[in-house]
């Protein structure tokens, strides 16, 4: 066999280079860099460039067929090298106050808890035909990394960043270049769901390494399976093996019986510690021989597949019951006109590009990156608005902020295509929503104030400032030039209980008129002081 070494330095370099790309674009926080930074990590996730290849159709998602191919030739490389949450994982257990002493004694062979994983596994699927995406948002491994990294490290950067400019600041050295102080709106829902993830896989990793891996990721268990055919796998030359345990010991899958010289291909992550430590060169890359799998164990893993299948499809109804209420249907266009002007009633608002509720809950996995990389933070993680199985996707929250009508971000940066990549042109004319005006709350008839805020901030001129029996000038909204950006709602001074101009979303976006303002023709009639409209 010959030495295959170099494989653990190279599996570590492209791991950490993919694990700062990450870091990279959770931290660009002012959307300052090109949107084919973020295409470029993000196509290599497995599940997101899936879902691409079948949604947007783009050239780049084929990398999903090269990723299924490279397990197919040689395991699961995806686990050690692009995927982040793996590699987060490694990161983790490299740290020294997790070698504690009873750990190497740990990194030993276990059985795989095959009656955990393979049910998560059918679950998943089952969720998914069922309910929709919902389920890669909760058990996606990018997802969940993705959530992780835009509520614990991205706010974590932005303290440092702005702790320096502060410092800077009170030094009179002035700002360094790209070092601004920057605002950061954090939902507390996706904090608490980030923070329970990585405290689950926190504990893993101290207990077991990469036992999320083998047991909860629904991802890892696929591609495990896949690795039963692979045609090179790593195993063990029986005839130059002295059985030290050295690959055992060194083995974070504990997939490695020593007793046996066996490996089980469908845990083993390719990280080639095993290769590594081996001083005899008997761990290695073989072609492999098919061996079919003993009939018990075959048969014991298909029961339990069956039965959490069947328990799953019994609670399915349960859970599409919950989820009525805020299902998006026809009767919903169909709305009276009163009912579509009450605040709380008026539903969530996607962002544009997603072409409406039901189109984002059929894509979106929840995964944060587009509200990471929204300038203004109007973006936010829902909660209950979409519904049970729209948790953790995006949201417009006026509150927060408004959508530039200049910017198309989202888009641009969206993994899986949830969120189409629009032309700036194109963008401009998604009507997300339309502005609804509330004049009994509106400052000019409560207050007899001027205001004109919605009037002076609206990107689209669908706001005029008519005469009112109050006084001042009073808003009226044009529908069809309305893209329901939200810079009305953003801009208005009235809090309470609501603002008296607020978007009503749009389930099915629509396209609105361009705006086309009237030409100023010179009127030979009048002195040269004048002019005639």
């Amino acid at each position: 066999m010959k030495n295959q070494k170099w494989l653990r330095p190279l599996r570590i370099l492209i791991g950490l280079v993919f694990f700062s790309g990450f870091m990279i674009i959770f931290s660009d926080v002012r959307a300052t860099l090109p949107p084919g930074m973020y295409n470029f990590f993000t196509s290599f996730q497995f599940l997101p460039s899936g879902l691409k290849l079948f949604t947007a159709h783009t050239l780049i998602s084929i990398v999903f067929i090269g990723l299924v191919l490279i397990t197919l030739f040689g395991g699961r490389i995806y686990c050690s090298v692009f995927c982040p949450l793996g590699i987060m994982q490694d990161i983790l257990a490299h740290f020294n106050f997790f070698r504690l002493p009873f750990k190497k004694q740990r990194r030993k062979f276990k059985k795989a808890l095959n009656y955990i994983r393979y049910p998560i596994l059918g679950a998943f699927i089952l969720t998914w035909i069922s309910l929709g995406i919902v389920a890669v948002s909760w058990l996606d491994p990018y997802a969940n990394f993705g959530r992780i990294a835009s509520s614990i490290y991205q706010p974590l950067f932005v303290f440092l960043n702005n702790g320096l400019s502060d410092f800077l600041s009170e030094a009179n050295s002035g700002s360094l270049e790209g070092i601004h102080t920057v605002s950061i709106w954090l939902h507390p829902v996706t904090l608490l769901a980030a923070s329970g993830m990585f405290l689950l896989i926190l504990v893993l990793v101290i207990y077991q390494d990469r036992l999320y891996c083998n047991t909860v990721c629904p991802v890892g268990t696929f591609l495990g399976l896949l690795s039963k055919v692979s045609l090179f796998k790593i195993r063990i030359q029986n005839t130059a093996c002295t059985q030290c345990g050295k690959c055992q010991l060194a083995c974070k899958a504990n997939c490695i019986n020593i007793k046996e010289m066996t490996i089980d291909e469908t845990r083993c992550v390719s990280c080639y510690n095993c290769i590594s430590s081996c001083q005899d060169d008997a761990v290695g890359y073989r072609l492999a021989r098919v061996k079919p799998a003993p009939v018990e164990a075959t048969r014991a893993s298909k029961r339990a597949f069956i039965k959490s299948g069947l328990l799953y499809l019994a609670a399915v109804p349960l859970i599409a019951k919950a989820d009525d209420s805020y299902r998006s249907d026809e009767a919903d266009e169909h709305a009276s006109e009163e009912k579509q002007l009450k605040y709380k009633d008026r539903g969530p608002i996607s962002p544009p590009g997603s072409r409406g509720i039901k189109e984002l809950k059929e894509h979106c996995i929840g995964c944060q990156l587009c509200v990471s990389a929204c300038p203004t933070k109007v973006l936010q993680p829902a909660f209950l608005e979409y519904g049970f199985t729209g948790m953790m996707f995006p949201r417009m929250d006026n509150e927060v902020g408004f959508c530039n009508f200049e910017c198309k971000q989202c888009g641009d940066v969206c993994p899986t295509g949830a969120i189409l990549s629009l032309t700036k042109e194109a963008k401009k004319k998604v009507q997300i929503g339309i502005a609804q005006f509330m004049e009994r709350y509106c400052i000019v008839k409560t207050n007899g104030t001027a205001c004109g805020a919605c009037d002076e901030h609206c990107p689209t001129n669908a706001i005029e400032m008519v005469p009112s029996v109050y006084g001042p000038n009073i808003p009226k909204v044009d529908p069809e030039i309305c893209t329901g950006c939200g810079a009305c709602e953003y801009a208005c001074p009235v809090e309470v209980p609501h603002p008296a101009i607020f978007v009503a979303p749009s389930k099915v976006h629509g396209t609105s008129k361009k705006f086309v303002q009237e030409q100023v023709k010179w009127d030979e009639n009048v002195e040269e002081d004048g002019w005639a409209f």
